[in-house]
């Protein structure tokens, strides 16, 4: 079919079939079909019937020349049905838009300073592009899967790999799950970085792609903590290379188990833009079904905002809409004002809050119960679908690990 046939087709499927396509001037190149579309679309806002004699009213041209138009539009053979003709169309659309796209960077890359922001830039409009053909699924439906889902979770055996592999934390959560953002808060020192990179380890044990991206540690300094919780190792020992033949051995062990994760770790991205892309990236390789964020306050946005509250705040809620859209669980961490509480953390001591604790599905804080016997107090303070609650685990600086609790 060609481009007519194929613009002609969509409107029948629209007047004659009442198909409730979501189009506009731009995925019509016929200077009638343009006119037909707007005034389908000004009807539909209005709430009105859709018909030809609506459509020609709508129209400030010849009525009989219409009249005529729209009639052959209903007594043409199509040789496709509506939800193809619909995608056949919408694929046009993204070739012109690419295409347009491609004339502007051979027009602006010479004068680019900033190849990186301006790549970003342009990768966001493709992807923008990309998505633009996303079929709505109407209420029906969706209670239909809904419903299927809930039937599946009653008869298969409990998955666990989601788990946290802290086990009075994953009572309460019953660990992480898809679509949820998930906000780890502390002060320095208490071990945040530690907690969330175990829960990562626990989770790519299972098999599962995680993603890592830190802005605080080098990629070799996140792999030393690994290393020193696997190897029971002085993390210090290693750090210094002095080890005994015994520590050695271990830590080669360690490498080996460490190597075998499905672990990705990201130490130069600084953006939300440079996240996004990342992320769904690796999602369309079917290679991210985790991601943790080290720490939301250092992740910056190209975009311009009047305050950092109203910045991090933007970044929380994109944090939020990308876990749905790539159906994973996202860890996001986060700093305590300095101000905060030096026992027990609220939501209202997460910096440069803004609505973080709106975007978060979960919150957790972590703050020292027993200094001197190195125990930490997780607490949930928020979880939209549960309850929340309050355990301990012990914290092994020496080695980088968080320790259950017998029970």
């Amino acid at each position: 079919m060609n481009d007519e046939e194929i613009e002609k087709a969509v409107l029948f499927y629209i007047i004659f079939k009442n198909e409730l396509f979501d189009l506009s001037e731009k995925d019509f190149t016929n200077q009638c079909n343009k006119k037909i579309i707007n005034a389908i679309n000004e009807l539909k806002a209005k709430q009105e019937e859709i018909s030809m004699l609506t459509i020609q009213s709508k129209i400030d041209s010849d009525s009989s020349k219409v009249l005529r138009y729209l009639s052959e539009l209903g007594n043409y053979i199509y040789k496709t049905n509506a939800q193809t003709a619909y995608e056949m169309l919408k694929d046009k659309t993204k070739k012109r838009e690419l295409l347009e796209l491609a004339k502007n960077i051979q027009k602006e890359i010479e004068q680019v300073e900033d190849v990186d922001v301006y790549l970003e830039k342009r990768i966001s409009e493709i992807q923008k592009i990309e998505f633009q053909t996303e079929k709505e699924e109407n209420f029906i439906e969706e209670v239909a899967k809904t419903a299927t889902k809930i039937e599946q979770n009653i008869n298969k055996k409990q998955d666990y790999s989601y788990y946290t592999g802290f086990f009075d934390l994953d009572d309460l959560t019953d660990g992480l799950h898809k679509g949820e953002l998930t906000i780890v808060g502390a002060r320095p020192g208490v071990g945040k970085t530690t907690f969330s990179l175990q829960i990562a380890e626990h989770i790519a044990k299972k098999q599962k792609n995680v993603t890592y991206v830190c802005l605080e540690m080098s990629t070799e300094q996140m792999i030393q903590k690994m290393l020193a919780k696997e190897a029971r190792v002085n993390s210090r020992k290693i750090r210094n290379g002095d080890l005994t033949s015994e520590e050695i051995e271990k830590i080669g062990i360690a490498c080996a188990e460490v190597c075998d994760l499905k672990m990705n770790i990201l130490t130069k991205i600084r953006t939300i833009q440079q996240i996004e892309i990342a992320a769904r990236r690796m999602k369309n390789r079917g290679k991210l079904d985790l991601l943790i964020i080290d720490y939301l306050q250092l992740v910056k946005s190209n975009a311009k905002f009047q305050s950092r509250e109203q910045e991090v705040a933007d970044i929380s809620r994109t944090l939020k809409l990308l876990s749905i859209e790539l159906e994973i669980p996202i860890i996001a961490l986060c700093q305590l004002n300095r101000n905060a509480s030096k026992n027990e953390p609220t939501l209202a001591d997460i910096r440069e809050s803004g609505s973080i604790e709106q975007d978060a599905d979960n919150v957790i804080f972590l703050y020292q119960e027993d200094e001197e016997n190195n125990i930490v107090t997780v607490d949930l303070q928020k979880q939209r679908a549960g309850n929340i609650g309050k355990s301990r685990l012990k914290f092994n600086k020496i080695n980088s690990e968080f320790v259950n609790l017998e029970r």
